[in-house]
């Protein structure tokens, strides 16, 4: 441990030295910058791993089923989809805007709906969800356990 002394030679305070002043060679600075990408990488990459994979999970819940685009019920030019529950009971709701410039009155489509909830319905197929989070997870997990494998190497060739 080393004292920094003021200008009468007296001793100010103890001062340790860091490790990250032990920077020596260019191994030591490559493991210093591959260990700050491995908890970068890491902590977000399973986090996000997990937030995709919850959402895949809550997808599963969906239901299939046929369904046939209607006029609005409300006399607007935004059309809606009609289908059927597992009650059997009649849903409409309205298409999706980014949906509506594919489909014409009377076309069938394909609609899934939450049996919980079933008064909502979509077009795009659940299996959707959360596939940015998965892979941009996935990404980053194998960019951090890459920069694991290379600080391994690098202590055993030390």
């Amino acid at each position: 441990m080393q004292h920094r002394t003021d200008d009468a030679g007296l001793c100010a305070w103890p001062l340790k030295l860091s490790y990250y002043r032990r920077v020596l060679t260019p191994s030591d600075a490559i493991s210093l910058a591959l260990e700050l990408l491995t908890w970068l990488a890491l902590v977000p990459g399973s986090v996000l791993l997990l937030i995709g994979l919850a959402r895949r999970a809550w997808a599963k819940r969906f239901e299939e089923t046929c369904g046939v685009v209607i006029a609005s019920p409300a006399g607007t030019a935004h059309p809606w989809i009609r289908w059927l529950d597992l009650d059997r009971e009649l849903q409409s709701a309205p298409i999706p805007l980014a949906d509506a410039a594919d489909h014409t009155i009377g076309d069938e489509v394909t609609v899934f709906f939450d049996p919980r909830n079933s008064e909502n319905g979509r077009l795009d197929h659940p299996s959707t969800d959360g596939r940015v989070f998965r892979v941009t997870g996935i990404m980053l997990m194998a960019i951090g356990i890459l920069a694991v494998l290379i600080q391994l190497i690098l202590l055993l060739l030390e």
